[in-house]
């Protein structure tokens, strides 16, 4: 599902317009980062110079910036409208490392004085970018800390508008996606934030009754992180509860719910001993695990500093993808093992190259043409 932005952009975008003030956001100007400066070697071509490349970049990220700036919303069709600002939102967040410093220069600014339509159209342009910004990440199948990071470019408004989606939440943005607002605030926000959100989230939590237990769960994390560790420690003590009903498969759901939980937590070598536990009794009962339950092993292993450990998992998640019984649905692809930031002490040993070649072989030649 998108988020609304993407679906009923018109809507969003008459709401993030009108979105109140919102406190603790400083209002002097800063001015727009220039491109960082290169030596390039005598004798280069323009082609060679990464300079010029990122001179290109910013010249792009600037011209869309400007035209969405520009723009009359009263006195354009709503369709042009939302279809321009859906075009600048897609150029900032494919160039991300340049465009979201150059738009979150201009907020300041739009912030102070939120009168002028330019400085509304920064500050439409800037809700929309973290929630796009936010839907990429969510879609791109594994999470890891410090992945909105970058957002720190449009603090504070970044978490001003976050906290508000939570604590707040406007009628055009659902309450099912509050739970998606959760990343990002850990990264952005990773130390306690004032009395009045803490306690915010606090009530959040403490309506389990009320509130999707995704959420729940979520802001229990959330709140482990800033020091109030009951809500999580209560989660954690119903599932070593748990784990003496059922049989076999039971308790292997409840240890994977478990592991989960630590793994959140970031208690990570916790997770992996929960794993551990969850293999033997899986092996016992010849029940199959997943490839991602052997790769999510391999993620707390690899966090928890245990590359021995790591890649053995991987091997037995390779062994379970290349299963004729695996169901490809369950396959992981090749971009997760390239590019997921936890498995990254694993990638420097050669182990692991092989390995990937074992999961994704390379094309056979092609016999020449006419033999």
């Amino acid at each position: 599902m998108s988020i609304p932005w993407v679906t009923t952009a018109a809507a969003l975008a008459v709401a993030a317009w009108a979105l109140p003030a919102l406190p603790g956001q400083s209002p002097a100007p800063a001015p727009i980062p220039p491109v960082a400066e290169r030596s390039v070697p005598a004798g280069s071509t323009a082609a060679e110079r990464p300079q010029d490349d990122e001179r290109a970049v910013a010249a792009k990220v600037d011209a869309a910036i400007a035209q969405w700036l520009a723009s009359d919303r009263g006195n354009e069709a709503a369709s042009a409208s939302e279809a321009l600002l859906a075009t600048t939102v897609q150029t900032l967040l494919e160039h991300a490392a340049v465009g979201l410093p150059r738009l979150g220069a201009r907020l300041p600014a739009a912030l102070a004085d939120r009168t002028e339509l330019v400085h509304k159209n920064v500050i439409a342009l800037a809700t929309h970018t973290v929630l796009g910004f936010l839907e990429r990440q969510r879609t791109i199948g594994y999470q890891y800390v410090g992945q909105y990071a970058p957002l720190a470019a449009l603090q504070p408004y970044a978490t001003d508008l976050l906290f508000e989606l939570l604590l707040d939440t406007p009628d055009w943005y659902p309450d099912t996606f509050r739970v998606r607002l959760v990343p990002a605030l850990r990264d952005l926000q990773p130390g306690a934030p004032s009395e009045a959100r803490l306690e915010g989230v606090q009530k959040l939590v403490a309506a389990a009754d009320l509130e999707p237990e995704p959420l729940c769960r979520a802001l229990a994390c959330l709140l482990w992180q800033w020091g109030d560790r009951a809500p999580a420690t209560r989660l954690l003590e119903a599932l070593q509860v748990r784990l003496a009903e059922g049989d076999a498969e039971d308790r292997i759901h409840v240890l994977r719910e478990l592991a989960d939980l630590q793994y959140r937590l970031r208690e990570y070598r916790a997770a992996a001993a929960t794993h551990r536990t969850m293999q033997s009794i899986a092996a016992a009962a010849k029940v199959l695990l997943r490839p991602s339950d052997w790769y999510w092993a391999a993620c707390m292993h690899a966090l928890s500093g245990n590359v021995a450990r790591g890649l053995e998992a991987l091997e037995r998640c390779a062994d379970t993808q290349l299963d004729p019984g695996t169901d490809s649905s369950l396959r992981l692809s090749r971009l997760v093992f390239e590019q997921d930031p936890e498995v990254a002490p694993l990638r420097s040993d050669p182990r692991f190259q092989a390995l990937l070649q074992r999961l994704f072989p390379p094309p056979p030649p092609e016999s020449p043409q006419g033999r």
